[in-house]
């Protein structure tokens, strides 16, 4: 359903099916004081110019983050039970009040990790600018927006922040109340999804939603602690591959017929294979086959004027530990290289009611909680950030960018992507369950049976 006005300035809409089923995945961290798969985003970026100066540069980036609301409302809308509600500033005072709860400077943090660590729930995403590091960390509710998303938010963010003209006064330079016609639809709505899909599409609905079948009896990787043990803070484990190697990674997977993100997955599971315990590794190994929505949505929600949405979908995908790697990776580039089918988005409210079921109505279980490292490709980052902004009188350089969620299971995520010519690995996991030590070897596991397999001696190490 479309947004409507309650009141003077206040507009609600239902949150979509696809919404429901991540809000649900995230809620029950609340209690703790987090959020299961939040989402972060970061930037190491280099200012010069005008933005030596760091008061300039401080007040630009409130005013950036300010402007970027007009153009995302949903930034500032807050979930109200089943709804999502947006409030149209009535007053400068009213504006002022949301960025100072929304947007934080932070001159003593070392680095935007450990922020992360401790970020709590909040109703509207967050900003933050840590001076010390040159760091802008993002942080959102995972229902609002997605991995793509984010990063074309920090490109539109950028894009202000590197301005030189952008007008002091965002209250008496933007019309406010007219921002509401970029408040997005759910994905549902955007793509027409029938509430009463056609047989055809309620095959491919429950087709879908039958591969989380492929979860139970899964192998894991050991953890710490056991089922009364609190989660704590997201933490990560990174290695970034040098540009020659990089380029070997490029040239050899093409070679083969392959794709980076099916040779990662492979090594992920070979990762995962390889440093489970003995006993489990005759068991399987499930992960994610994800993907955006967004190339199938009808125009202008295709583009990046509805970064602020969720758009992504996915199922799982089960591979045998007695497999190679060849096996694993043609495997998963054939699962990448599936197309969404029409009769697959028109199922798509259906497949995510069922989800929304299973987390509501899961099935009782004595095994182990699945402790797996799973992997989400976001491809190469320049298609949607540049590596400058602005003019050399007042010039912002990208230098570095991750992207990842916030954990609170035993399980792990290993985010993928290319930026600056170096293929990033990252993986995000919880402290309360893993080590520092431990998934650092487990992500240089991934990087060296990938080098393995494709033949590659890395050279030039970053």
């Amino acid at each position: 359903m479309p947004w409507k006005k309650y009141g003077n300035n206040v507009f609600s809409r239902p949150l979509g099916e696809n919404e429901t089923f991540i809000k649900l995945l995230g809620d029950p961290g609340h209690s703790l004081h987090r959020e299961h798969w939040a989402l972060n985003f970061t930037a190491k970026i280099h200012p010069t110019g005008t933005f030596d100066d760091n008061g300039v540069l401080a007040s630009q980036l409130r005013r950036a983050w300010t402007y970027l609301r007009f153009q995302h409302p949903s930034l500032a809308a807050e979930p109200e039970g089943n709804n999502l509600q947006y409030t149209v500033p009535l007053s400068k005072i009213a504006l002022e009040d949301w960025v100072d709860k929304s947007f934080a400077i932070l001159p003593d943090s070392t680095s935007a990790d450990e922020v992360i660590s401790t970020l709590k729930p909040t109703p509207y995403a967050q900003l933050y600018f840590l001076p010390k590091t040159q760091e802008i960390v993002g942080h959102t509710a995972h229902w609002r927006s997605d991995g793509v998303g984010s990063m074309m938010l920090l490109n539109a963010f950028l894009e202000l922040l590197a301005q030189p003209d952008l007008p002091q006064d965002p209250w008496i330079a933007l019309p406010w109340g007219r921002e509401i016609a970029s408040l997005p639809p759910s994905v549902e709505e955007a793509a027409a999804v029938p509430v009463k899909p056609s047989s055809a599409q309620s095959a491919e609905a429950k087709k879908a939603f039958e591969t989380f079948g492929l979860g139970a009896g899964t192998i894991g990787i050991p953890y710490f602690g056991n089922n009364t043990t609190i989660p704590t803070g997201t933490r990560c484990a990174c290695t970034t591959f040098s540009p020659q190697t990089t380029e070997a990674v490029v040239k050899a997977v093409r070679s083969r017929n392959l794709s980076v993100t099916a040779a990662v997955h492979a090594s992920v599971a070979a990762a995962n294979i390889y440093l489970a315990d003995q006993s489990q590794r005759s068991k399987h190994y499930t992960s994610t086959i994800r993907f955006t929505l967004r190339p199938y949505m009808p125009s202008p929600y295709n583009g990046p004027e509805y970064a602020s949405m969720l758009l992504t979908t996915g199922w799982m995908a089960q591979v045998a530990t007695t497999e190679d790697w060849e096996t694993h990776a043609r495997k998963y580039h054939q699962e990448y290289r599936t197309s969404i089918s029409s009769d697959y988005l028109g199922g798509h409210r259906e497949y995510a009611q069922h989800l929304c079921h299973l987390l509501q109505n899961p099935p009782e279980t004595v095994e182990n909680p699945p402790s797996d490292v799973d992997i989400s490709s976001i491809g190469v980052l320049e298609k949607w950030i540049r590596h400058q902004y602005g003019s050399p009188g007042s010039l912002i350089e990208v230098r570095a960018i991750s992207v990842g969620l916030e954990m609170l299971t035993r399980q792990a995520i290993c985010f993928v992507w290319t930026f600056r010519g170096r293929l990033n690995l990252r993986v995000v996991y919880n402290e309360s369950f893993h080590t520092a030590e431990q998934m650092q070897v487990f992500v240089e596991t991934v990087k060296k049976n990938l080098l393995e397999e494709l033949g590659i001696t890395e050279v030039d190490k970053v």
